[in-house]
């Protein structure tokens, strides 16, 4: 399985036009965002809520001000954070055809067993730790996953694995012939910030709450 490589994040939506189970735009990290997110990850969230394309980088601060401490928020860093992944939201609108998804920014990943994802499409971002692991179709046995089996029996080849890199974007397809993934165990076993992008419906269908992000975040604070 060719993962599908556009050189710019702005051809990503050509990804529907493709084959490919898996869409990945490799990018390098804006200066001074290691010194920047070694402070953040001192700090645990979970924050979920809804971005609009017209007002994605708003949306975002709106869904962070709570969460992030005081003093990172004035880092010139900050302001930089923000745009990128307000552009990144705008692309996946884009991707998907909504005109606002599903936002996800947190320190804690947890899906240890290899999977595929139960949506039509899911875009991952990894700002700090190590990006999701995902199998070659040559690499994984899928019979042992249907079959509901330990993760070493799922992979076939550990030498195979490969792993999204830190900043760059992952667009998986969801459905029986995704790409088996899984959070690393450096990312099971310690803090990481991963952005998770899904259509606008996702949280509303899977909290049955209301697409206000005041009411997300009075969810987040009670979790």
């Amino acid at each position: 399985m060719d993962a599908y490589k556009p050189s710019y994040l702005e051809n990503l939506p050509k990804f529907n036009m493709e084959q490919s189970q898996l869409a990945l735009v490799e990018r390098k990290a804006l200066s001074g965002s290691s010194e920047f997110f070694r402070k953040l990850m001192q700090t645990k969230f979970n924050i979920i809520g809804q971005v609009s394309r017209a007002t994605s980088a708003a949306d975002i601060r709106f869904l962070l001000e709570e969460d992030i401490p005081p003093k990172l928020q004035l880092d010139p860093f900050f302001e930089l954070w923000v745009d990128d992944m307000a552009n990144v939201c705008n692309v996946f609108c884009d991707v998907v055809g909504e005109d606002a998804i599903g936002f996800c920014l947190s320190t804690e990943r947890g899906c240890r067993r290899y999977h595929i994802d139960n949506v039509p499409m899911r875009l991952l971002v990894t700002y700090a730790g190590e990006g999701t692991e995902w199998l070659p179709e040559s690499a994984s046995d899928r019979e042992a996953f249907e079959g509901g089996m330990a993760n070493e029996f799922i992979l076939k080849d550990p030498s195979a694995r490969q792993f999204v890199g830190l900043w760059d974007i992952a667009v998986f397809r969801g459905g029986p012939k995704g790409v088996l993934h899984r959070t690393p165990d450096s990312a099971l076993n310690g803090p990481s910030i991963l952005m998770r992008l899904d259509r606008e419906d996702f949280w509303n269908n899977v909290l049955g709450q209301s697409q206000d992000n005041t009411a997300l975040k009075a969810l987040n604070e009670g979790t």
